[in-house]
């Protein structure tokens, strides 16, 4: 259980970035995160992060859920879900983009995947965040914490305890 609420925080941040990239696809306008107003350890009490941790468990079976959706919509535009995720992470990285050859055939694929993704993407974020809050975060604050804790060590490491990841 503890490996799948590491997986669930980490394909939830990856969801979300996916997210924005298709976003900016679109044109539509996102802001962007405020790393100066990301919390510290010092910022977050312990109850927000047993929040958190029920929160990031009760994410499973949406994140689960909407994998198997976005899986279904890539291969039913007939490209394997593996190689999906690489050109999607391609997309998001430049370095990784030389190493990843997209040809036009796969870029039209992905074009025309876009709305089904989108679709999917917002309700997932609707149930994501409707979960959230009936764990007692907002989603702001919830991903407020996520990315604090990849910029402060101590946040981490509380974010792994709480979430049972620290190895001894």
């Amino acid at each position: 259980m503890h490996i799948s609420k590491k997986l669930v925080l980490t394909l939830l941040c990856s969801f979300l970035a996916a997210g924005s990239l298709f976003a900016q696809a679109q044109q539509q306008p996102q802001m962007p995160p405020q790393q100066q107003n990301l919390p510290t350890s010092s910022d977050v009490s312990d109850e927000e992060l047993t929040k958190l941790g029920d929160a990031a468990e009760a994410l499973e079976p949406i994140q689960m859920e909407t994998q198997e959706k976005v899986r279904t919509a890539v291969e039913e535009e007939d490209l394997s879900f593996q190689r999906f995720q690489q050109m999607m992470m391609a997309m998001q990285n430049p370095q990784m983009a030389q190493q990843v050859n997209i040809t036009d055939e796969e870029k039209s694929k992905i074009q025309a995947l876009q709305p089904t993704l989108m679709q999917i993407q917002t309700e997932a974020r609707q149930q994501m965040s409707e979960t959230v809050q009936e764990n007692g975060l907002t989603m702001q604050r919830y991903q407020q914490i996520i990315m604090g804790a990849q910029q402060d060590q101590e946040l981490m490491s509380r974010v792994q305890e709480e979430l049972g990841l620290n190895q001894q």
